[in-house]
């Protein structure tokens, strides 16, 4: 008696119906938009004692350093995932991810000229993108070993070589800077700017080796959350350790007067991507945005929580379904967040009003599952993915398959 012929269920468009798609990392990419969303459009500083609001609190800092992470995993996952690409393919996704480099770094250097009051992270993205060039072809324990000792090491080297530096440039590094004055702009972009890339690359590099990872299964997804809530509380833990043992304050002039931050207080500030360079002491904070050693640490930690949790989360399907506005949110990160940025340099909401920064996520996630019903890609993606495909397959052809001879 013949088998029974196995049903076969329609597959949707979007993202859903896309072979290979890990659904988590999406989401994962999707609540690093919202989030990073919410440091622009509410307060993250209380502006009469100079602490961290409660959004501050939870998001300042450990929303773009999950976008960043994430960004490596994206990397890994293109690049061959748990198995990295060679020869001549490994050479095409080189080109190709230097190609789509420029092209999101120009997006980001055009959208650094509008009146938006959002710090623009795609120029640095674009940065990371070329530096994490020569690491694609490493596996998950050379790479997190390297993301370890980056972030060990290049807080440091980042401190000396600031302090040798001319003053950061002001304002956001746009294209107008880059094309009159390259030295400020690269300056910025690597070293003195809000996502200085220098230190950055820690991000891509831990995001390089979770992408090696096979992330589909429930034991690497269960590790990488407990390994990242180990790490990030460690990292907060020692450093509030050593500023109260060395008894470590500053003072500063509040709206309300003077403000005097002691200890473990430290770490409840905002900075601008760097610390001061007039003391070393600075490098022991892990306050947002620092880019210490234990900033990056604790924002590492933090990433491969959410990126695990998420994994673990979409395994469950009614979740996967409940989930998938965020999800689709997250495969067209580019378009939504351009989009978002953009809209900020109009005055046409009331900036710091949590109901306005709520229409927003509304918009993203009412907008994401309907373009991707008819589409599988968010209208940046697509020209962004088409012309560096297309340069990438113009400059490394594959080779001819060599004929086989007859026996």
């Amino acid at each position: 008696m013949a088998e029974a012929a196995t049903p076969t269920r329609p597959r949707p468009a979007g993202i859903r119906g896309k072979l290979g798609r890990i659904v988590g990392i999406d989401v994962a990419r999707g609540l690093a938009l919202i989030t990073m969303a919410a440091t622009h459009m509410v307060a993250t500083t209380d502006a009469d004692t100079g602490r961290l609001t409660t959004v501050g609190w939870l998001f300042a800092g450990r929303a773009s350093a999950l976008f960043a992470v994430l960004a490596g995993v994206s990397l890994a996952i293109v690049t061959g995932g748990a198995t990295p690409r060679t020869g001549v393919d490994r050479r095409r996704a080189r080109v190709t991810i230097a190609v789509r480099a420029g092209v999101i770094g120009l997006i980001g250097l055009l959208l650094a000229m509008t009146e938006t009051p959002v710090a623009v992270i795609l120029a640095y993205y674009a940065v990371l993108f070329l530096l994490a060039l020569p690491f694609l072809g490493l596996g998950p324990r050379v790479l997190a070993g390297l993301a370890v000792a980056w972030a060990l090491l290049s807080p440091q080297i980042s401190f000396w070589l600031r302090g040798m530096l001319p003053d950061p440039p002001r304002g956001q590094v746009d294209l107008v800077m880059l094309l009159t004055d390259p030295a400020t702009a690269v300056q910025g972009l690597l070293f003195t700017g809000y996502y200085p890339a220098f230190t950055w690359m820690t991000y891509l590099l831990a995001g390089l080796a979770i992408g090696r990872l096979d992330l589909r299964s429930a034991t690497v997804a269960s590790r990488l959350a407990a390994a990242g809530a180990a790490i990030a509380a460690a990292a907060w833990g020692v450093s509030a350790l050593l500023l109260t043992v060395l008894d470590f304050r500053i003072e500063y002039e509040g709206r309300g007067g003077p403000i005097s931050l002691v200890h473990w207080e430290l770490n409840h500030i905002e900075w601008y991507g760097t610390t001061p360079d007039n003391s070393a002491d600075w490098l022991l904070v892990a306050g947002a945005h620092s880019g210490t050693t234990f900033d990056l640490l604790h924002t590492t930690g933090t990433a491969m929580a959410v990126i695990g949790l998420c994994l673990l989360l979409v395994r469950a399907d009614i979740l996967r379904r409940l989930t998938y506005p965020v999800a689709a949110t997250g495969a067209m990160t580019l378009t939504l967040y351009s989009i978002h940025v953009l809209v900020l340099s109009f005055d046409i909401g009331d900036l710091g009003s949590r109901t306005y920064y709520l229409t927003h996520v509304v918009v993203a996630l009412s907008i994401a599952p309907i373009w991707l019903s008819f589409f599988t890609k968010g209208p940046f993606e697509a020209v962004v993915h088409e012309i560096a495909t297309g340069i990438g397959r113009a400059v490394v052809p594959r080779e001819p398959e060599k004929p086989v001879e007859a026996a």
